[in-house]
C-alpha cells in the first residue's frame, strides 16, 4: 500500500501519517517497523520493483517465440500504464524525486533497479552480458520518459499519440532482430 501511495503522491507530499492511515497503523507503529520514512521509501520501492518484474512475467508467458520484448514495450507504453501511476514503473512516477533522495538512499535503490534488470535480461536481445545491459538500461529509461512526458500531456489524442509514436520506435529499434 505505501509503494502505491508514494507511486500515486510522491514521496515528499506523501507523510507518515498518511501512508500510515492508509495501511491502517499509527504513527507510533511505524517506528517499530521503520528507523525513517527513507527506510519506508526504499522498501515501498522495492516492492514496486517485484509488482513490475512479477506483472512482466506473467505478461510475457504467454508471448509467442521471439515477442515477448515487443509485449513489454506495448504494456508499458499504454494508455493503462500512464493512467495508473500507482501500480505502474516506480521509475516513471518517482524519478525526479529519486534523484534527490541522500546517496545513501539511491544506492539501495540502485541495487534494488540492478536486480529488477536482472529478471528483464532474458527478453533484451544481444550478444553478450553487457550488450544486453545497455540496451537494457537506454531501453526502460527512455520508455520511462516518455510515459512521464505523457503523463504531462494535458491532451488524451496527444498522449495517446506520443505512446503510439514511442511504441513504434522502440519496437523497431530493440524488438526487431
Amino acid at each position: 500500500m505505501a509503494a502505491r501511495t508514494f507511486r500515486e503522491r510522491g514521496a515528499d507530499s506523501s507523510g507518515i501519517g498518511t501512508v500510515m492511515k492508509e495501511v491502517g497503523l499509527t504513527k507510533g507503529g511505524f517506528y517499530r517497523h521503520f528507523e525513517s520514512k527513507d527506510d519506508l521509501f526504499v522498501e515501498a520501492v522495492a516492492r514496486a520493483f517485484e509488482e513490475m518484474g512479477n506483472g512482466t512475467a506473467e505478461a510475457v508467458k504467454s508471448a509467442p517465440q521471439g515477442q515477448a520484448l515487443r509485449i513489454i514495450i506495448e504494456r508499458y507504453l499504454s494508455m493503462r500504464h500512464v493512467n495508473s501511476p500507482g501500480s505502474g514503473c516506480v521509475l516513471s512516477a518517482l524519478g525526479p524525486e529519486l534523484a534527490r533522495k541522500p546517496l545513501a538512499v539511491r544506492k539501495r535503490i540502485e541495487s534494488l533497479l540492478d536486480a529488477y534488470r536482472e529478471r528483464l535480461l532474458p527478453f533484451i536481445p544481444g550478444r553478450t552480458r553487457e550488450e544486453k545491459l545497455v540496451k537494457c538500461r537506454l531501453l526502460f529509461s527512455s520508455m520511462a520518459g516518455v510515459l512521464m512526458m505523457a503523463r504531462m500531456t494535458p491532451d488524451p489524442q496527444k498522449r495517446e499519440q506520443r505512446l503510439m509514436e514511442a511504441r513504434s520506435f522502440f519496437i523497431k529499434c530493440f524488438a526487431e532482430e
